[in-house]
């Protein structure tokens, strides 16, 4: 009988050990998950932040259209590579911007954000 209980007990202690091993890794594995998709809204973030950014200073006139085609830029330890696509619209002296941002590290890797506006530019900045 001494026996018994004693095998009881010891099969309730392996069960209950192996339901909080089970319960932690479950909680580890979205834990996980939740925190690469904080650190993936945060690099989506600083990209559009980086993009707008662009299109503005051209829009504002601070830079011409040749300084900021391919630049690369590091934003927070990490380095965005920024494209920009001037098309004319044909209506006076608007063009269509597109502001494409990329991983610097990824040359034809998968785009981070895509931004387009209208802007209006100078004769002296015109290609």
């Amino acid at each position: 009988m001494q026996r018994a209980l004693r095998g009881g007990i010891l099969l309730e202690l392996m069960l209950s050990l192996a339901l909080f091993v089970a319960g932690a890794s479950v909680i580890i594995g979205v834990m996980r998950g939740s925190m690469d998709g904080v650190m993936r809204a945060s690099m989506h973030a600083r990209a559009d932040d980086l993009a707008c950014s662009r299109l503005v200073e051209l829009d504002a006139g601070l830079v011409s259209t040749d300084e900021l085609r391919g630049t690369s830029t590091a934003v927070d330890g990490e380095e965005f590579a920024v494209t920009l696509l001037v098309e004319p619209t044909g209506v006076g002296d608007l063009v269509r911007a597109v502001a494409t941002v990329r991983l610097a590290t990824s040359v034809d890797g998968p785009i981070i954000i895509e931004r387009e506006r209208l802007v209006r530019i100078r004769k002296d900045d015109a290609e």
